[in-house]
C-alpha cells in the first residue's frame, strides 16, 4: 500500500492545475478583439448584401416609375390636344383651327410665365391681355356682321365692275368683294414692304433685292388678309378668327409692354444673397479695425 500512487500527490496536481491555468489578461483581450472585428466584418458584409438588393429593388421601381410616368404624361399630352382638336373641328368645322389655337395656346402661356419672372410684370401682362381682347372683340364684330365684306363689296363694284378673270370671264357679283381685297390688300402691303426694305442699311443693290423679297412676301400677306375679309364669314368662323388673333396678339404685346419697362437690375437682385454680401464685407471690415495687418510705425 505504501507503493500505491496517493490521490494527493503533489506532483499530480501541480500538472493538472497547469494545463487548466486561465488564459491572461492580454489573450482575453485579444480574443474579445478578434470576435468583435468578426462580429463588425460580419454585419458590414450582412449591410452590404442588403444594400445590394435594396438597390436592385430601387433600380427596378425607378425603371417602372418612370416608364409609368411618362406613360401618364403622354395620356394627358394626347388627351390635351385631342380635346382642343376634337372642340374646334366640333365648333368650327376644321382640325386645323384647334392646331392653330392649340399651338398659339401654349406659346401665349410660355410667354406669360417667363414675363411673370420679372418684377412688376402683372399690370402690363393685364393690360396687353385686355388690349389684344378689345382688338379680338372689334375683328369678332366686323367679320360677324360682314361689314368687311361688304365693304369690299362697295369696292368692287365702284372700282372693280370690270374686272374679269383671265379666261375673259368677268367676275361675278359674289366673287367682286374677294378679288377687291385681294388686289387692294395685296398691293398696298407690296408697296409697305418694298418702302420697308429701301429703308434698310447696305448698299444699292442689298436695298433693292431686299426691298423686292420684302414687298413679295408682304403682297402674299396681303392677298390672303383680302381673301379672309372679302369673304361672307359665320359667327363660328368670326370666333375662330378672333381667338387666334386674341392668342397671337396678347404675347407679342405683353413681350412689348413688359421688356420696355422690365427692370433688370432688380431681377438681378432678386437671385443675388445682398444682405449676407453686405454682412460679410461689414464682418470683414470690423475685423480689419480690430487686428490691423501692420503696425503703424
Amino acid at each position: 500500500m505504501a507503493d500505491r500512487p496517493s490521490s494527493s500527490d503533489p506532483s499530480q496536481s501541480t500538472g493538472k492545475s497547469a494545463d487548466s491555468r486561465p488564459p491572461g489578461l492580454g489573450a482575453q483581450f485579444g480574443r474579445t478583439r478578434s470576435a468583435l472585428f468578426g462580429l463588425i466584418s460580419a454585419h458590414f458584409k450582412l449591410l452590404s448584401a442588403e444594400l445590394s438588393e435594396i438597390m436592385k429593388e430601387l433600380k427596378r421601381a425607378a425603371a417602372l416609375g418612370g416608364i409609368a410616368l411618362a406613360l401618364l404624361f403622354l395620356a394627358g399630352m394626347l388627351t390635351f390636344v385631342g380635346s382642343i382638336l376634337w372642340l374646334d373641328e366640333w365648333i368650327f368645322g376644321s382640325i386645323g383651327w384647334g392646331v392653330l389655337h392649340g399651338s398659339t395656346c401654349l406659346i401665349a402661356v410660355a410667354v406669360t410665365l417667363v414675363l411673370l419672372i420679372i418684377p412688376h410684370s402683372t399690370p402690363r401682362i393685364g393690360l396687353a391681355a385686355f388690349a389684344a381682347l378689345v382688338a379680338a372683340a372689334v375683328v369678332f364684330l366686323i367679320l360677324w356682321l360682314q361689314l368687311s365684306s361688304r365693304a369690299w363689296g362697295w369696292v368692287g363694284d365702284n372700282f372693280f365692275g370690270g374686272l374679269a378673270w383671265f379666261d375673259g370671264h368677268a367676275v361675278s357679283a359674289a366673287d367682286r368683294p374677294i378679288a377687291a381685297g385681294v388686289i387692294v390688300l395685296a398691293v398696298l402691303f407690296g408697296v409697305l414692304g418694298a418702302i420697308g426694305g429701301l429703308v434698310l442699311g447696305g448698299s444699292a443693290l442689298r436695298r433693292i433685292s431686299g426691298a423686292v423679297g420684302i414687298a413679295i412676301v408682304a403682297a402674299a400677306v396681303g392677298g390672303l388678309l383680302g381673301a379672309l375679309l372679302g369673304v361672307p364669314i359665320s359667327w363660328g368662323i368670326a370666333i375662330a378668327v378672333a381667338l387666334a388673333l386674341f392668342l397671337i396678339v396678347y404675347p407679342i404685346l405683353a413681350a412689348i409692354l413688359v421688356l420696355r419697362k422690365a427692370d433688370f437690375e432688380e431681377l438681378k437682385n432678386h437671385f443675388m444673397p445682398n444682405q449676407t454680401i453686405e454682412t460679410t464685407k461689414e464682418t470683414i471690415e470690423w475685423v480689419r479695425e480690430q487686428m490691423p495687418l501692420g503696425r503703424k510705425s
